[in-house]
């Protein structure tokens, strides 16, 4: 059959909505409303993330490979950043913006959350020529320029 599997690791980016409760709209948000952004652990897991461009070029790439029934991870590997990282870089985007660490509501919040995210891209390198492109910095500051435009901020 000729069937194609994506595993995508940490995609944004213009279009995935501030209320969708993943970490970067989640900072978003936070920092263009409340100029305050919560981390709700000591900051210190890493993850990768990767610009929803690169992302669809990865899964494009997939789909219209001859690779069936192959699963291929979908990712940026470039750039590993830890969480409180990425609440200053997103911070220092939006400007004037403090960084508060809260314990949150859920008692198994942090149960079961890897300290590293990160995909090994190997294959998908190998057998799609498949490099995502766009760094943090850049993606960051897309996402945070459409997050204003789209919401009117």
């Amino acid at each position: 059959m000729p069937v194609k599997i994506v595993r995508p690791f940490n995609v944004y980016g213009p279009g995935l909505k501030l209320d969708d409760k993943r970490v970067v709209p989640d900072f978003c948000r936070d920092a263009l409303y409340s100029k305050k952004i919560t981390l709700l652990s000591d900051g210190i897991p890493t993850r990768s993330f990767c610009y929803v461009r690169d992302a669809l070029s990865g899964f494009m790439a997939t789909l219209l490979s001859n690779h069936h029934r192959e699963a291929f991870n979908i990712g940026n590997d470039e750039i590993e950043i830890s969480m409180i990282d990425l609440a200053k870089l997103i911070a220092q985007n939006v400007g004037d913006v403090e960084i508060e660490h809260k314990q949150s509501n859920e008692v198994d919040y942090l149960i079961d959350n890897p300290q590293r995210r990160c995909p090994d891209l190997t294959k998908a390198r190998t057998l799609l020529d498949y490099n995502p492109k766009v760094n943090l910095e850049e993606g960051l500051a897309r996402t945070l320029k459409w997050y204003k435009e789209a919401y009117g901020l």
